[in-house]
């Protein structure tokens, strides 16, 4: 059983979805700490003139990503981050093959308020796993409860789902320390994935953007 485990990213992009489809089970590390800057409460969209960050304003605290809290009073030239988000998004996807497609969904998501970073980044994913037909079963980290950190801990995860082969990302081969891996006799595999080329909105092509991108502009996975 190929276990993958990930944090719950902001509007993810293709590789996120190319290691949850490649899971048996896949896990939400929704207990990882926080990290200022990462991918965690913000991802990018392509524009006319090259890509922007669409950035969920949160308190940035050092601790578990189930734990960040937006910052909702937070506004764009009076207008909510949310609705600053949904208006991108329309403005630069409205005439995309498959945005009327998705319209309803996506404003439905980005109608609600949310209190935490982790209700609109799981309700996201959800959203784009359904329209991309992807079915792996998911778990939350926070749900069993370990204390260990860092390599300790995913091989804990891996064991208690009963994997045996853990599903890593590229850069897993710079931290994740192999021999508590070996030592509970779990594999370990890397991620590859090639960005695939498609055709986007507006001219050029950018890759590494969220996947609502690849979703607007093809309606599937390339």
């Amino acid at each position: 059983m190929i276990v993958g485990i990930h944090q719950p990213n902001y509007l993810p992009y293709l590789g996120f979805f190319d290691k949850l489809r490649k899971s048996d089970v896949f896990v939400i590390y929704d207990d990882a700490q926080f990290t200022k800057g990462d991918f965690q409460h913000r991802n990018r969209i392509k524009i006319y003139h090259g890509w922007k960050w669409l950035t969920v304003p949160v308190e940035k605290k050092h601790i578990p990503i189930n734990q960040i809290k937006i910052r909702d009073k937070v506004e764009t030239e009076g207008t909510t981050w949310h609705e600053a988000h949904l208006k991108e998004i329309h403005d630069n996807y409205k005439k995309t093959p498959y945005y009327p497609n998705f319209e309803k969904d996506i404003r439905r998501i980005y109608e609600q308020e949310y209190d935490m970073l982790i209700d609109i980044n799981i309700k996201l994913i959800e959203f784009l796993m359904k329209s991309f037909d992807i079915d792996t079963r998911i778990v939350y980290s926070s749900e069993f409860g370990f204390t260990s950190k860092s390599t300790e801990k995913l091989v804990d995860l891996v064991s208690e789902i009963g994997g045996d082969t853990y599903l890593s990302g590229p850069m897993g081969k710079d931290y994740l320390d192999l021999q508590l891996f070996e030592k509970q006799d779990i594999e370990v595999i890397f991620q590859e994935f090639k960005h695939p080329a498609y055709q986007q909105q507006y001219n050029g092509f950018e890759p590494n953007m969220s996947a609502i991108d690849a979703m607007f502009n093809t309606g599937r996975i390339p």
